[in-house]
Formats: C-alpha cells, structure tokens, sequence
C-alpha cells in the first residue's frame, strides 16, 4: 500500500519524451517520463503516468483515482502544423482583393529563424505552404473602414455563390474574415447566416469560424493566420484531448483535464479560442520558473529549458513573466500574445556533422528527438548527436537511460563518433567528443547572453533555473564564466515545464483592439504636428461632443485646445471604461461554462499604449476597471516610465498625446497549486546509501574519476564536490571539477562556482 494520494497531474508532452508530474497531497511529488507517441497522444502519456506511479508503488488506476487538477500542455497542436496532417476541407471568405492574404503573409515569414548568412542571401527565403489553398479562398464585394463606417454594402449574391462553391467542394469549416471586422462584424454574420442557410440547402453540417469572434484584433494577416489555426489545428485537436479525458475517466479519475495557455494560465477543453494554447508547449517551464522566483524571493530569473531539440529561453522580470503580442507558429505570424519564449534548434539530440568544404563542426538545427541518437540501436539513427558525444564522455549511463528501460550502446557510439567526427578533424575521438560538448555548451551560452542584453540587463541581476532531460548535463557548461546571482537546478528538472504547467491560475485573457486617443497631460502644449494630431482627433467626434467643446470656451474661458484636450479625455474615460465592461462580461461568461463562482474572479487590465503617431506600442498593467480621470492619468505615467526602459527618456513625445491600441483583462481564479514541502533539517554529507560508485568522466583534456550519486537518495542540505555526477532516471547533473552542488531544503540544486564561498548556500 503506498502512502502517497495523488492529488496533481500535470503533463508536457515534448517532440522527444512525454513528462508527467505527479503530486501528492503532501507536495512530495515524483517525475515520470516515457517516450512521447505522435500517433496517439494518450498513450504515451499514460505511459509516463505508469512511469511515475510505478515509483511510488501504484498503480496507473490508483494514481488516478484521487487527481483533483490535470493539466496538459505540449505539441499536438503545433505537430500537426509542421506535419500539415490538421483539417483539409477548409474554406476561406474573405473581402474582394484579399484573396491571396495567406499566400502571401509578411516579409519577416520568408527569413524569420533562419542564421545570419542564410538571411543575407534571398536565394534562401521562402514562404510557408498556406494551410488553406489558394482555390478555397474566395472574395466577396463588400468593404467596412477602419472607423467601422460601411463604405460598400455585403453583396449577398457574391457570398451566397461562395457559400456554394466551398459547401459543394467538400469543404466543412467555413472561415469568413473580412477587413475591420473586429470594428463591425455586421458582414460577417450576415454571410455567416447565409453560409448557414446553404447547408441547410444542401442537407449538411457546417463548422463556421467569424474572425472578429475568434480573434478580434487588428492586424489582417495575423487575424487570418489565427482564424485559420484555429480550424486547422486546434478544432481537430480538441477532440484528442476529449479523447484524452475518456482516457482517464476509464483510468478511474474525476478530475477534468484543463489546457495551459500561450500566456500561462489553464482552461478548459471547451474553451472557444483554443488557437491560445497552441504554442503552450515552451511556457510551462517559464510558469514554473517564477513559481520558483516566488519562493526564494527573486524577481529577475531566466528560464532555460534543454530538451532534445531545442533549446528554450525566457524571462521572468520583476516577478511578471514577459509576453510578446504576437509570434511565429511555424513561420506564420499570429497577433495573439504569448510568453516571450526564443528558441534555437540545439538539444541533446542534435545531430552533429563535420562541413566538408570547412571542416567545421556544426550542431542541428535537425535532430533525433526521442530516438536518442546512434547509442541507442532501436532508434534507426544513423548520425551521431550530442547525446553520443555525452555517453562517450562518460556523463550518461548507458544502463541507466530512463531509469533503464532504454539501453545504450556506448561502443557503437564510440566506433560511429569516430568515423563521422574524430577522423574528419584528425583528433582523438575523446578529444572531438569533449570540443561537441563544449560547442554545445558554447551556442546554449551564447544565445542565453543574447536575450538576457536584449532585455537591457546585465547577467549580474539574473538568477538561471535550469530545466529539461539536458539541462543538467549542460547547465553548469552554458552559464560557465556568466557573473550571474545563481544557477538552479530543480531535483525534478526533466519534468520542470509539466510542473511549471501546474503552476498556472484558472484564467482568461480576453481583448480587443480599439483606438481611444488620450491627450497630453495638463501643462504640456501640443504645437506643430502634435496640435494637428488633437484637432483631428477632435475632428471625428459627434457634433454633439464638439458642442461641449464649444461650452467650454464660453463657460471656463480657456483656449480652444485646453478645451478639446479636457473633452477628449472625457471620452478616453468612458470609451476604456467601456471596453474594459464588455471584456468582463466575456469572461464572465466563460466562467459561467465552466461552473465557476463569478464572485471568485480576480481581474487584472491592461492596456496597450503608444505616443500618437507611433508604429510601435507597449503593454501596461493598470490597477482597477473602475476608470477615472486621475487613474488614467496614472496609467500613461506608467507607460512613460516602461518607455524609458525600453528606449530613452530622450525620446519622449508626450506632446503628442496617447494612443491606447488594445484594451486587455485578464480573469484569473485561484486554483490547487503544487505545495513544496521544506525540509526541518539538514545533512552536509551524503549518505553511503547515496554512492552509487565511481566513473570516468572526461573533462577538458584530461579523465577524471568521478563520484556517481544516486539523486533520490541525496539529502537537503548534502553539499557535494566535483568531479561528479548526479543519476536520477530520467536526467543527470554533471558536476566538473572546481565546481560543487548543494542541494537546498525543498530539493533545488545550486551550482557553486570555483569563486564562490559555498556558506553562501548552506543552510537553504
């Protein structure tokens, strides 16, 4: 009988391995990992479920039982993008001279993710295959401004024909987007109801997606593309998680299984827009990384996440995790916001190949995923990776891969390195192993500097959490020479980004684009351009807001600018105030769906703020929907000081008033969270139980005779040298010589540098 009751399910599944954590009522929690099956989502993550079961001696079904929250995220969303296996019968409605948005997209699709030569060359670009062909996207005369006026009626008859022409190809999802339909959808759904109309003619079952309802954004090729992924991939995918929570209904559990978004709270299945959690994959670890941040009190921390394909990076600043507005899914551009995630094509499972003509050694960006590399013969890989490099370095255990259920062939490594590498550079084959690793650890390093300078701050204020089946392997190697505030290691690292997933609030994040002009504080004159900007703004109200302009003059005797200036910000008030009512109601609403209590409901706004005239804007957290002048106020002095941070003091154009593009709420819902248990006292020697052995490891030039612990048997507070190595099933900690590791009361590692006073660290 185990003692352990599961309360915590929480799964990532990756294009290599599928991890599951498992949490108990306690806040003891243990990993399981299992080969992720594209196939059949559920299998591979029952398997992993059994995987972390089996280490608490239960079984899958008694594990289950008692699950109170399951929280998925990974790639089956986005799979079925790359592998273009999502919906076929597709269809497209556009406006009359759009048609060939999707084909053509934007520049930045052609060249966006590729390396510095290839993007010099215009030889190398190219744009994604559409997701919809160019035949099912067909025009309809029709035309609404960006102020939401109808410059040209909906012709019926063109939206009919299309209707008809799409519904008799086969094609049973309908997209209809228009221009400026989030502003006025009055044409989207009169075509929708006359889409509707011939279905009914024809006697069959139509899905039918409105822009403005799944994404009501500015921006057309953003708004298409996400429209589009939302019928292509999403709607299929929602029936394989339904398919997912059958799985465990029958497995004995009650718990529903909810999705974590791109922004990083959890919805459910049923949640309408589930174009945001397509890209979830990456976000869990960077949740998990400020869930951490939260417990040691730090505010600045960078997520870094190695798994076999990638290599994944994000921030944590000031407690917030950042979030970009738009991003690529597979080189298509979509204006949903996301956590701020920069990835490269470097992982364990990278191939590595010597470049004939230079005979330089090049990593990726391709790799073997779950199929290890050459060490595992079962896998069908040919070409070596890094993993191969690892195992011959001596920092894996070829009978402990996976707690040994996958078994490595260290001399097949060796024998295939040597060929494929050593030789092609003319070393030894140790000596091309160890220049892989430090490569490796080198590109990890040098992309991690990247984004932590282009957030405009030093390494100096960062504290690193190092996370994923290769995090540990190379942590220590990717943040060498770094003066960072700390490097962290979680005991549960391979499943860090599931945890992380379970770390998310119920939540939704609803939004809509807007144009509300807000003018220049008092005391501040616009002249020139800016005064143009006011009066043309002014210009575009009702006669009956100009009147009060007019009032004003005569009544206060100020000028005619004080006076519009007082009037238009008036109206900023009551048009925020109003856009952020019409977002809550939406949430409401989807909290009613999920039976939640309305009266739990925490609300966060937001706001996405630019000077008038600006192309670029930026995002700014507001404290209450209850709008007044004064909080208004307040809102644009915190724009200008995120301005500051972002660009310079120097380039500040108050003079020219504000201009709100985006009007954001979020509804979050408390929910269970994982609880970490803190240890009450501490060991500084590992037990004899934890000495698993020795092994050699090699490490710059020279074999060294490394102690191997075993990591479940460490105690908080073991304080341990290098050379060494750190064996869980499912990862290893590699401990170089010079360095040392302590593990802290709630099982966090830290890596102690050669300059380092590890009394800094004891006593956690």
């Amino acid at each position: 009988m185990s003692g352990h009751t599961a309360r915590i399910l929480a799964i990532d599944t990756g294009g290599t391995m599928t991890d599951t954590i498992l949490i108990d009522t306690s806040g003891d929690f243990v990993v399981g990992k299992a080969q992720t099956t594209p196939d059949h989502l559920a299998r591979g993550i029952m398997d992993s479920l059994r995987d972390a079961a089996r280490q608490w001696g239960m079984t899958l079904e008694e594990a289950a039982a008692g699950l109170e929250l399951v929280v998925y995220t990974g790639t089956v969303m986005l799979n079925r993008i790359v592998s273009r296996t999502g919906e076929q019968a597709i269809g497209v409605i556009t406006s009359a001279g759009f048609e060939d948005t999707l084909r053509f997209g934007r520049a930045r699709q052609s060249w966006q993710h590729l390396s510095l030569p290839e993007r010099l060359h215009a030889v190398s670009h190219f744009h994604p295959e559409p997701l919809v062909p160019r035949e099912n996207v067909l025009g309809v005369r029709e035309r609404v401004l960006s102020t939401g006026h109808v410059m040209i009626p909906l012709y019926e008859a063109d939206a009919r024909q299309a209707a008809e022409t799409l519904i008799d190809r086969g094609m049973r999802t309908i997209i209809i987007a228009y221009l400026n339909a989030f502003v006025n959808p009055e044409h989207e759904l009169r075509t929708a109801e006359i889409v509707c109309q011939v279905a009914r003619e024809r006697g069959v079952e139509v899905n039918v997606l409105l822009s403005h309802q799944v994404h009501p954004i500015v921006g057309e090729a953003g708004r298409l593309n996400a429209v589009v992924i939302q019928a292509y991939a999403a709607e299929p995918s929602r029936s394989q998680l339904k398919e997912l929570q059958q799985e465990f209904r029958a497995a004995g559990s009650r718990a529903s299984v909810r999705l974590l978004t791109n922004y990083g709270t959890t919805v459910s299945t049923d949640y309408e827009r589930l174009i945001h959690t397509v890209n979830s994959g990456p976000t869990g670890g960077v949740i998990g990384t400020r869930f951490l941040g939260q417990h040691y009190d730090l505010r600045y921390l960078i997520a870094t996440d190695v798994g076999g394909t990638s290599f994944d990076v994000g921030t944590v600043i000031n407690g917030d995790v950042v979030l970009r507005d738009q991003g690529l899914i597979d080189r298509f551009f979509v204006n949903i916001p996301m956590v701020a995630v920069d990835s490269i094509g470097a992982g364990t499972g990278s191939y590595v190949r010597v470049d004939p003509v230079t005979e330089r050694v090049r990593i990726g960006p391709d790799s073997a995923g779950y199929r290890v590399g050459v060490c595992w013969p079962e896998g069908g890989v040919d070409t070596v990776t890094v993993n191969d490099a690892n195992l011959i370095l001596g920092y894996l255990n070829p009978d402990y891969f996976l707690g040994g259920q996958v078994r490595l062939d260290r001399e097949r490594a060796l024998r295939l390195f040597e060929e494929q590498v050593a030789r092609k550079l003319g070393v030894d084959v140790y000596e091309a192993a160890w220049g892989v690793h430090n490569l490796t650890n080198l590109t990890l390093k040098l992309h991690l500097q990247q984004v932590m300078l282009g957030m405009g701050f030093g390494p100096e204020v960062f504290h690193v959490a190092c996370f994923g089946g290769g995090g540990p392997v190379h942590a220590i190697g990717y943040t060498d020479g770094l003066p960072l505030a700390g490097v962290m290691i979680p005991a549960w690292a391979p499943g860090f980004s599931a945890f992380g997933a379970a770390c998310g609030d119920y939540g939704v994040r609803q939004e809509m684009s807007v144009d509300i002009y807000v003018p220049p504080p008092p005391g501040v004159t616009p002249t020139g351009i800016a005064l143009d900007i006011l009066r043309g703004v002014y210009d575009n109200l009702p006669p009956e807001t100009r009147r009060q302009v007019d009032e004003a003059v005569e009544t206060h005797r100020i000028t005619r600018e004080q006076a519009m200036a007082n009037v238009l910000a008036g109206v900023a008030v009551q048009q925020l105030q109003a856009a952020w009512q019409t977002l809550r109601g939406q949430i409401e609403a989807e909290a009613r769906r999920e039976g939640l209590e309305i009266s739990r409901l925490r609300f966060v706004p937001s706001v996405r703020v630019r000077y008038a005239g600006m192309l670029d804007d930026l995002e700014v957290q507001g404290d209450t929907t209850a709008v007044t002048g004064e909080s208004l106020r307040q809102l644009m002095e915190r724009f200008e000081e995120n301005f500051d941070k972002v660009y310079a003091r120097g380039a500040r154009s108050t003079e020219f008033g504000y201009q709100i593009t985006r009007v954001v709420l979020t509804g979050y819902y408390d929910s269970i969270k994982p609880h970490m248990a803190e240890a009450q006292t501490l060991e500084e020697l590992p037990s004899e139980a934890a000495i698993k052995g020795r092994r050699r490891i090699y490490w710059q030039g020279e074999w060294h005779e490394a102690t191997v612990y075993e990591m479940d048997a460490l105690r908080p507070g073991n304080l341990l040298a290098g050379p060494c190595l750190v064996e869980s099933p499912a990862t290893t900690v590699l401990v170089p010589p010079a360095y040392q590791l302590y593990l802290d009361r709630r099982r966090v590692f830290w890596a102690i540098r050669p300059w380092e006073d590890a009394r800094v660290y004891v006593g956690r």
